[in-house]
């Protein structure tokens, strides 16, 4: 653990540091007042709230005046290099107002623990020291893992080799000892030439120079606290002679140790005295109003988390290297809610209406028309004109539909047709004159069927190909506008569809549209544990849809294909219900999918999706879109962010879409993870997918940007994660869950950007996260 000596944090007011090299790794944070920096070739001006880390042999000085209050946090070299073998490869780059995007949160934790450091120092508490080292360490771990850029040594540097921090640690504890670079050569079993140029190598500074700045850094205090005459100084501190000593003290602080001692006398008997100084800085006591401040600092951040390590990535996106441009896809988007009675419900009518405004959704699937229950039972009546009728119910649902201008989307079973197949057609053809005259034709035209039957059948494929051909005959007689379609089911792995539903081919000319499924959970065998099992699934969807046009290009079959019900892996069970997070594995489908399709199908809502097959109590074929209580699920916000893209896609990659639109550019960035779904409830493996990005835009026409960031991961948008949080063994009610869903939002942060032509931030991606950045150029 570190001793007094290793660190140090004070309240100082800056007034000028005149140019000096910066021992150890120092950190300035400015609580009031100005500070300029000037560091190599550059100056950098902090105002209240900005902070500074200089780095090891750094050379810096600093303008400030009267108003200027910084906390100093000073870390030696050794100290850090203790716990950090790599201390000497790296330097630590964070100035707070010249960071890039994405490192806020970095930022706020520094502030955070620099000011409980402060604090803890000022209570003097019987637990202060443990919570300074504590907030110590966790600032030391986040310049190490989040600021840290690799310095450029000569060749021969070894990166992780401990050898430096064993002799800086050596030199650190022995430094008023007369030890010299034979010593340490003979104990490390180096020549000293070697040793000599390795050790400048590795820390920039020649051996004796090191230990030098050792010595005159633990001078000071002696000069400025002791009556210890020069002599005496010297030989405490390691220095041969005063001679010696005072060559370095001048060489190093551009004055005497005499002098030195003489003005800090002078300052500190008379510190209203403003004569010229080469270091002007005092420290000062904490009042009140300072504390209060700096707990204003751990109120921010209490928010902010420290993000794990994660593995890191560089990412290039230029607009110049992409000249071609591709349309956004936007196909007919289908809302299957089950029974057309369903639309009459006010939850279901609250999320239709959702859908149509946030999704695009056009069409609503229906299923059971005429065998279900939405349509009641004729009745035995004495009346010359009927008071009852048995399209009550459906005129109700499809006036509803027609005023939100949905259309409907009919599945008809081939099982339920020829159940009563004269019937049957005599209830259609009876349904469909109603329609007509109460809706009118403009409407019931645009409507589309799909004739079903499931891919398992015993059904010969000429009496399948027969009762098609009815329907579509029955339904053209009505309008020829009128959409008729078939199911078709196809198999993935072999390529083509199963022998009874071959018919579809010799009749073509009938098919409007084709529909199909793709379900990725069909393509594992979850009793298996391996992970690579599951990469087949990455690009399952897809794969099934392009395998399927080219199976209809083979038979010169060109006929919209409609994804009428898909999903993505699940796991097969209820157990990984909101530990398996899908966001960026649905958006991604949705947006690969969207320019292969005509239609594609969602299913409305968990209560419903589950109703449909009642006898299975988990389903695997269709995503919905809101859960209970009209709780968003993932598949929501996924569908939300694609429809959210505008102007035409101008680069794009595995893991990141970048649009140009009249006003500005949108990025999406996506972490797809394909694992199976069972580990996800294991939160190791989970944070082994996080990634960190680098990202560099080049090609973004400079300006003045309004930056729009939304970030949709487990913990920002995803309803179970809230849901948890208010876990009780005595149930839910609606208070609670609307607290959930007003909750379980993604998060929106807003700045402004002055972008040139090349522009880079971070981004930490959790596992299936999205993040959404639009720019909008300012007017």
């Amino acid at each position: 653990m570190g001793k007094k000596d290793d660190y140090k944090i004070q309240l100082e007011n800056i007034a000028h540091v005149a140019p000096t090299m910066n021992a150890g790794t120092t950190i300035l944070f400015v609580i009031h007042g100005k500070l300029v920096i000037e560091k190599g070739s550059h100056d950098f001006s902090l105002v209240k709230n900005d902070l500074i880390v200089l780095n090891h042999n750094e050379y810096y000085a600093a303008r400030g005046d009267d108003e200027t209050i910084v906390i100093r946090l000073q870390m030696t070299s050794p100290f850090f290099a203790s716990y950090y073998a790599d201390y000497f490869q790296f330097a630590f780059d964070c100035v707070s107002n010249t960071i890039d995007t994405g490192r806020e949160r970095m930022i706020a934790l520094l502030r955070k623990y620099l000011a409980e450091m402060m604090i803890a120092q000022s209570y003097k508490t019987e637990s202060s020291q443990l919570e300074i080292q504590s907030a110590m360490f966790q600032i030391m771990l986040l310049l190490t893992r989040f600021f840290k850029k690799e310095l450029v040594l000569k060749e021969g540097a070894t990166v992780h080799d401990t050898r430096i921090t064993r002799i800086t640690q050596q030199l650190e504890q022995r430094f008023d000892e007369q030890i010299t670079l034979q010593d340490i050569a003979e104990q490390e079993f180096l020549s000293v030439s070697y040793l000599s140029r390795y050790f400048k190598k590795v820390t920039g500074l020649g051996f004796l120079q090191y230990l030098t700045q050792i010595r005159l850094k633990h001078s000071l205090d002696d000069l400025r606290a002791s009556s210890a005459n020069i002599s005496q100084i010297a030989q405490k501190n390691g220095f041969s002679s005063p001679k010696n000593f005072t060559t370095s003290f001048k060489a190093y602080y551009g004055k005497t140790p005499a002098t030195y001692r003489q003005e800090a006398l002078t300052s500190q008997a008379s510190p209203e005295k403003t004569e010229a100084a080469s270091t002007q800085t005092k420290q000062i006591a904490q009042s009140p109003d300072i504390l209060v401040q700096l707990a204003q600092y751990r109120q921010a951040a209490e928010q902010v988390s420290l993000v794990d390590e994660a593995p890191f990535e560089k990412k290039v996106i230029s607009l110049s290297a992409n000249k071609a441009t591709t349309a956004i896809p936007d196909p007919l988007h289908i809302l299957m809610i089950g029974e057309l009675k369903e639309a009459l419900k006010e939850n279901v009518q609250t999320q239709l209406m959702l859908a149509k405004a946030e999704l695009r959704v056009r069409y609503v699937g229906i299923r059971h028309l005429i065998g279900g229950t939405t349509l009641l039972p004729d009745k035995e009546t004495d009346e010359k004109l009927p008071t009852s009728s048995p399209y009550a119910n459906a005129d109700l649902a499809i006036a509803y539909l027609q005023k939100l201008d949905l259309r409907l989307f009919i599945r008809m079973e081939y099982q339920e047709t020829i159940a009563n197949e004269p019937l049957y057609f005599q209830k259609l053809e009876q349904f469909m004159r109603h329609v007509m005259q109460v809706f009118g034709r403009g409407f019931v035209s645009s409507w589309h069927f799909m004739y079903f039957e499931p891919h398992r059948t015993a059904v010969p494929k000429k009496e399948l190909q027969r009762v098609y051909l009815k329907l579509q005959q029955l339904l053209k007689s009505f309008d020829a506008r009128i959409q008729v379609g078939s199911y078709l089911s196809f198999s993935e792995r072999r390529e083509m569809p199963l022998p009874s539903h071959e018919w579809m081919v010799e009749t073509a000319d009938a098919i409007d549209f084709v529909a199909f499924n793709a379900n990725q959970n069909e393509a594992v065998d979850f009793s298996k544990s391996a992970n690579e099992d599951f990469f087949v699934t990455q690009d399952y969807v897809l794969s099934k849809t392009k395998k399927l046009k080219q199976y209809l290009k083979q038979h010169q079959i060109d006929k919209p294909l409609i994804l009428a019900n898909w999903n993505t892996l699940t796991g097969n069970t209820r157990y990984t219900n909101g530990t398996f997070f899908r966001g960026a594995l649905i958006f991604q489908t949705v947006l690969a999918v969207s320019s292969e399709v005509a239609g594609l199908g969602f299913w409305i809502n968990t209560e419903l999706y589950e109703e449909e097959l009642r006898e299975h109590t988990i389903r695997l074929d269709g995503l919905e879109l809101f859960h209970f209580f009209n709780g968003k699920r993932p598949a929501f916000y996924a569908l939300q962010f694609k429809e959210r893209l505008r102007g035409e896609i101008i680069a794009h990659g595995e893991d990141f879409v970048l649009t140009a639109f009249e006003d500005g550019y949108q990025l999406v960035l996506l972490n797809c993870t394909h694992f199976n779904p069972l580990y996800s409830v294991e939160d190791s493996f989970l944070r082994a997918h996080r990634k960190e990005w680098y990202i560099r835009l080049h090609g973004f026409l400079a300006g003045h940007y309004q930056l729009r960031t939304f970030q949709f991961d487990r913990d920002n948008g995803a309803l179970y994660s809230k849901y948890w949080e208010l876990n009780s063994k005595y149930g839910w009610d609606q208070e609670m869950m609307n607290y959930v869903i007003q909750a379980s939002r993604p998060t929106l942060s807003v700045s402004d950007e002055d972008i040139s032509d090349d522009w880079s931030f971070y981004a930490y991606l959790d596992m299936n996260a999205i993040h959404f950045y639009e720019f909008r150029r300012t007017i």
